[in-house]
């Protein structure tokens, strides 16, 4: 823990000493309840949830970190958003169960249908460009040494 300077906390300071106490104190209590808070706001627990929760310390810092970026008060995203861009990265990443949770869970924060349909597409779109950039590159990479090695007399493929 970082060196105490003063007689205040730093921010720092008081998060780890509140990580502890909550691991501590309320190791087993906090991931039941946050499995139940899943549960509700869900309807399932997400598998990863279910494997890191049989340790709490994975668990639980799993869970304050995701929270911390995806469900943070007074961010720069509002909910609606924050739910479009987890879709656009579950489609990008080919999550499933990412997608039928976070597809319900962007409706209920008020996504139209049309707002989340040009969201997946859009992740489309940049998968498809990306796919495609990634192969011409080899695609280059092979026809552009063979054309030079056939320049220079030698036979393709050799």
């Amino acid at each position: 823990m970082p060196e105490n300077k003063g007689s205040s906390d730093s921010g720092e300071e008081k998060f780890y000493r509140e990580y502890l106490r909550l691991v501590g104190e309320k190791g087993e209590e906090a991931v039941e309840e946050t499995l139940a808070a899943m549960r509700k706001m869900y309807g399932d627990v997400p598998l990863v949830a279910r494997v890191l929760s049989e340790e709490k310390d994975y668990f639980l810092s799993s869970i304050i970190k995701n929270r911390g970026i995806l469900h943070r008060e007074n961010g720069p995203l509002d909910e609606k958003t924050m739910e479009l861009v987890v879709i656009s990265a579950a489609t990008a990443l080919r999550c499933d169960h990412c997608l039928e949770v976070h597809i319900r869970q962007a409706v209920k924060v008020g996504a139209t249908k049309e707002e989340i349909l040009q969201t997946i597409l859009a992740a489309c779109a940049i998968m498809e460009n990306s796919g495609r950039a990634t192969a011409f590159r080899k695609y280059r990479q092979i026809f552009n040494g063979r054309e030079k090695q056939m320049d220079e007399g030698g036979e393709p493929g050799q």
